[in-house]
């Protein structure tokens, strides 16, 4: 239960910080207008998380997909989403998938590995858990 509860605090942290990387990704799309509805949804979606109704948060967070589909800190987010639910694969999966989006960014990079330590900390995966960590580490430094 200590194990959970640790999981359950960063998963927060996580998704205050990601969001204030959002905004300037968020930015730069090419339509203004889907742009705002992006960054409405994501702000929805933080206020849902915030008051632990987390699969209104994931269902912001995947209308929010459907507007901007490429857009790795949304996946991130529904990743970070997935964890605090202790659903650690798909958790783990939404991380991978945010990186495959974001080659550049490594701060985004470092969360999602770490995300995806924490979920396989979650299946019990030690392994896994230790690959996760020293990928986080190498892109760290």
């Amino acid at each position: 239960m200590q194990n959970n509860t640790m999981i359950n605090r960063l998963c927060g942290v996580f998704f205050m910080l990601i969001l204030a990387l959002a905004t300037p990704i968020i930015a730069h799309a090419e339509n203004s207008q889907a742009s705002l509805a992006v960054e409405k949804l994501l702000l929805d979606a933080k206020s849902q998380y915030d008051n632990k109704q987390y699969e209104k948060a994931a269902a912001l967070l995947e209308r929010a997909l459907r507007i901007a589909p490429n857009n790795p800190v949304l996946w991130h987010n529904l990743g970070g989403v997935r964890l605090q639910q202790e659903d650690w694969e798909r958790a783990a999966s939404l991380a991978a998938k945010s990186n495959s989006f974001s080659p550049q960014d490594r701060s985004l990079r470092v969360r999602n590995w770490i995300l995806i330590s924490l979920a396989c900390k979650g299946m019990n995966d030690t392994a896994c858990m230790n690959e996760a960590q020293k990928r986080a580490l190498s892109l760290a430094h």
